[in-house]
């Protein structure tokens, strides 16, 4: 099976609609549609005025903000021109000139990437501990945070190069509150111990001895001390309570650069964090680490904004606004080419479901997408799939999640395919 990836993080109805002819030259068997709260973008109205409601916002008024280039900047480099045709009229004269030379012109389509490309080179080179975007190196069997701070031990196997050129380490300030840092390095009968009393980047290079072991076997590593990112300051200070202890180099392990792995999803420590929590603990845990503090960390400002939104929600009518009426049209246009459409409401993390799961607002929101399946469009609802647990926030999914709700997706399928074609498709 060959499965084509169409989407990016916020892909709305409004988008599958801009880009349906591009799906149908495609030629698909299927289309998968899976929706999350935030796709409805139904926040947006209450950001751009506490006083409006989606239930009588002007549709015209979320049309223009969908389409303003800060608040969905691939409207100028996937569709400018579908979005000239499909709104010159609402889009306005300066608004349509452009779009029209986002299509006409590469530079100024692209320029925002240029432009960021060249600053994050600037920053990779020169830049203070930000050019370390996520761990891309090899997975230990303790794993890593995703940007590469291991727990108090971890494992690896030494490679070639570590053995003529070492690897680096990282080392925070915090983690030599109580003295210095002593990381001990084990293979069999083999032992080598390092300190260090300042923080940076360290070289570690093990002795020859290491090497004469069979290369299979793992090397363990000890530290003496451990940290913990809430009681940190400045960069290396986040909300949660993970005991860490040193960051490896970005391509730890690696002869060459991991490459294509927007596609790929490894386990790191942050998805192992909840598995033992009891429900009580992670919902302390979900509002310490995702809505508290906000004067420290304004970037938790868009989850704020839709805990919001589903709390004023709830207090509304539904009304098909902006994406509903786009999902509608693009349903309607796959089935007038013969193209099935799976449209499924995903799981939500049970914290967050809980808080307007239960109104008026929900059970006519997912009324309307029943009424959408019919022929060729297929509805799930899936959003008691899971547990807290399984969730990293209200809709992402820790690694363990995902790997639950792999065969439920896989399943669901089989069932539809099998109620639409003869050739009956298996997980």
């Amino acid at each position: 099976m060959e499965v084509e990836f169409l989407s990016y993080a916020g892909m709305t109805p409004l988008d599958a609609w801009l880009c349906r002819q591009k799906i149908v030259e495609l030629k698909p068997d299927f289309v998968i549609f899976p929706i999350n709260f935030i796709d409805w973008r139904l926040h947006r109205a209450y950001s751009l005025n506490p006083e409006y409601k989606n239930e009588t916002i002007d549709s015209k008024i979320l049309l223009l903000d969908a389409l303003d280039f800060f608040e969905a900047p691939q409207s100028r480099f996937i569709f400018p021109l579908e979005t000239t045709i499909e709104f010159f009229a609402e889009l306005g004269f300066a608004k349509t000139s452009e779009y029209i030379s986002a299509f006409l012109f590469g530079f100024y389509r692209y320029k925002d990437i240029f432009w960021k490309n060249l600053r994050s080179l600037y920053d990779h080179r020169y830049g203070r501990n930000i050019s370390y975007h996520g761990y891309n190196g090899v997975q230990i069997p303790e794993r890593v945070t995703s940007l590469g701070w291991t727990g108090k031990n971890f494992s690896f196997i030494l490679t070639e190069k570590m053995k003529t050129e070492g690897f680096l380490v990282q080392i925070v300030p915090e983690i030599l509150a109580s003295g210095p840092l002593k990381i001990t390095f084990k293979k069999k009968n083999k032992v080598q111990s390092f300190s260090f009393i300042e923080p940076g980047w360290k070289k570690i290079l093990l002795d020859n001895s290491f090497m004469v072991e069979d290369p299979s076997l793992l090397i363990t590593a000890e530290l003496s001390s451990s940290w913990i990112p809430f009681f940190a300051v400045g960069e290396n200070k986040d909300w949660n309570y993970d005991r860490l202890g040193v960051r490896l180099q970005q391509t730890f392990g690696t002869e060459i650069p991991k490459n294509g792995m927007q596609y790929t999803r490894e386990e790191r420590l942050e998805d192992i964090r909840y598995l033992y929590m009891s429900d009580l603990e992670y919902s302390k845990y979900f509002n310490f680490r995702l809505l508290e503090d906000f004067d420290q960390r304004p970037g938790i400002g868009y989850l704020i904004a839709l805990k919001d939104a589903k709390l004023r929600i709830r207090e509304e009518k539904f009304v098909p606004v902006l994406h509903f009426q786009y999902l509608r049209k693009f349903s309607s246009f796959l089935k007038e080419k013969k193209v099935p459409l799976w449209i499924i409401n995903n799981p939500e993390n049970p914290i967050s479901l809980d808080w307007y799961v239960k109104s008026n607002w929900y059970k006519d929101h997912l009324l309307f997408l029943k009424e959408l399946s019919g022929d060729l469009v297929f509805f799930s609802d899936l959003k008691d799939s899971l547990s807290m647990q399984d969730f990293s926030d209200y809709h992402h999914f820790t690694f363990p999640g995902m790997m639950k709700m792999s065969p439920i997706y896989a399943n669901e399928f089989v069932k539809i395919s099998e109620r639409q074609s003869k050739n009956l498709l298996k997980p």
